[in-house]
């Protein structure tokens, strides 16, 4: 999965939770912060996150590796999501 198609399916799944816990949105951009900018609560935190698993079927906290700060902008979601995702797909071919 490239990163257009992930940035494609975290915008969806933000929309998503916004619209499920009647957060109203600005446009979405990458160096927006989810809680800062985009009014998240950490409840609406925990379902995004939950949500993206589900989509992507990778938990980018298994290997330690990634901190909740990791993922505090729109752009670090993408970020994490890709390289898990690239790193799932490495070790499938292997």
């Amino acid at each position: 999965m490239d990163l257009t198609e992930v940035k494609i399916k975290v915008d969806e799944a933000i929309k998503e939770i916004a619209n499920q816990q009647k957060i109203k949105l600005p446009a979405l951009q990458g160096h927006l912060e989810i809680v800062d900018d985009l009014g998240f609560t950490s409840l609406s935190v925990g379902l995004l996150i939950t949500r993206l698993e589900d989509v992507f079927d990778v938990d980018p906290f298994e290997d330690e590796d990634v901190m909740i700060d990791d993922m505090r902008s729109i752009q670090g979601i993408y970020k994490v999501y890709q390289s898990c995702l690239e790193k799932k797909a490495h070790s499938m071919s292997n």
